[in-house]
């Protein structure tokens, strides 16, 4: 074996080991931040995505163009079946007349967010946003949420949080 090659050979192996000692070290010093992953898929007459509840819950949602309903669970750990049920309609905070718009088309996404609710209300970790693809007005919906109704079932209306409209600014869902 060549002196050069011994030499590059110790020196990867001494950075494998420092990089080993210090990695160790960082993972005690800090714990590494939790990712939180959503998804969601749009057709021709449902979106559908979930959203970060809570820690270790999920919730599932659709939104049907038709009807404007936007719907969603929780599901329970024992058993795992969807206790905690979500309602709302949209039509309206979107200023859509029910029937008068042909073939409405929407987009349905989750953002994680720290949110309070009305006097007494508590939040769900995440947002629902919902935008009319022909106009981009967007609602945000908070989802009533606390630990207790993790098991517990139950039926609780979606919250209109704020509207933004991008032909024309913002301004408070009535």
């Amino acid at each position: 074996m060549h002196i050069r090659s011994l030499s590059g050979l110790l020196v990867v192996a001494a950075a494998s080991v420092a990089g080993a000692v210090i990695g160790g070290l960082m993972l005690r010093a800090a714990p590494l931040p939790r990712a939180h992953a959503a998804s969601s898929l749009v057709e021709e007459s449902f979106a559908v995505c979930t959203a970060y509840i809570d820690d270790g819950i999920e919730g599932f949602f659709v939104l049907d163009f038709e009807t404007g309903d936007l719907s969603g669970g929780v599901l329970g750990q024992t058993p795992l079946k969807f206790t905690r049920a979500y309602r709302h309609n949209v039509l309206k905070d979107l200023d859509i007349k029910a029937g008068k718009v042909k073939n409405p088309r929407f987009t349905l996404l989750s953002g994680v967010a720290a949110v309070g609710g009305p006097a007494g209300t508590t939040m769900a970790q995440s947002v629902l946003y919902v935008t009319d693809v022909s106009t981009g007005v967007t609602v945000a919906y908070g989802i009533p949420w606390n630990s207790q109704m993790a098991g517990t079932p139950g039926m609780s209306e979606l919250m209109p949080l704020d509207i933004a409209k991008p032909r024309g600014g913002g301004a408070k869902v009535r």
